[in-house]
């Protein structure tokens, strides 16, 4: 087995989980920006988020060539992590499960942020809906113009006010 590529996966999977770690930061601020309702920065941590997501795809790619010419040089089949443990020396084995086991954890911290920020924005949304219902029963399903009062649908584009 050659050390140098069991050493080049090693470090793609350190890579890997610092990418992970910096995306959970990323959407904290994301999600601290939707809590503050500043829509003007949440333009500018979107395009933060897609960056940092950006750069996930990038190490997962490094990754899976690192891992691959590993496989091709120990001779081990299939695909995944789990499977070459069994083809790897003890030392090597018990810090690639680790790290193995490290990475499975920042992504599933990148999931649960995700669903965390998706349920806020949700309940926010509904919530603010079921405000304006309440205190407004009267204007459900009606559209106004620039002036404010009520006018027909008619064929014409729908602009929406965004600050809501």
């Amino acid at each position: 087995m050659n050390a140098t590529f069991l050493a080049d996966l090693l470090a793609a999977i350190e890579s890997e989980i610092g990418g992970f770690e910096a995306c959970v930061a990323v959407q904290k601020d994301f999600e601290k920006t939707i809590e503050a309702r500043d829509w003007m920065a949440l333009q500018a941590a979107m395009a933060s988020l897609d960056g940092c997501l950006a750069e996930i795809a990038r190490l997962e790619e490094c990754r899976a060539g690192a891992e691959a010419l590993l496989r091709a040089d120990i001779g081990a089949p299939g695909e995944g992590i789990p499977g070459l443990l069994f083809h790897v020396t003890e030392p090597a084995r018990s810090q690639l499960s680790d790290l193995h086991r490290r990475l499975r954890v920042a992504a599933m911290r990148v999931r649960l942020e995700n669903a965390a920020i998706g349920d806020y924005a949700k309940s926010s949304g509904e919530l603010l809906g079921e405000v304006l219902r309440e205190l407004f029963p009267d204007k459900k399903g009606k559209i106004y113009g620039p002036s404010g009062r009520a006018v027909e649908p008619g064929h014409d584009a729908i602009l929406l006010n965004t600050a809501m």
